[in-house]
């Protein structure tokens, strides 16, 4: 399964977006009429939201990143030592 596709992180990755922007949405309808801007639906998305950032840390810790079916990502190759040569200069002049 492709990694953008993958169930696991996708569903943790939307819902701390979601509950985010829950969050921000009632601390705004709060400051426009009047209320306390924090308030227990603003505590609980946002507590909702770092629960679900967790989540998604936990799932693909950054020091071992799997891909979508749970298999070690394969690191990069490394850059060749030696520098490469630069190309021979062009041949000029009449050929025999």
């Amino acid at each position: 399964m492709n990694r953008a596709l993958s169930p696991n992180t996708n569903v943790t990755g939307i819902g701390a977006a979601v509950a985010a922007l829950w969050a921000a949405a009632v601390m705004t309808w709060n400051a426009t009429h009047g209320h306390g801007v924090i308030d227990p639906q603003v505590d609980i998305s946002a507590i909702t939201a770092a629960a679900f950032l967790y989540t998604r840390f936990k799932v693909t810790p950054v020091s071992d990143p799997k891909d979508g079916a749970g298999r070690p990502l394969v690191p990069a190759p490394f850059a060749r030592a030696e520098p490469i040569p630069p190309p021979p200069p062009p041949v000029t002049g009449a050929h025999p």
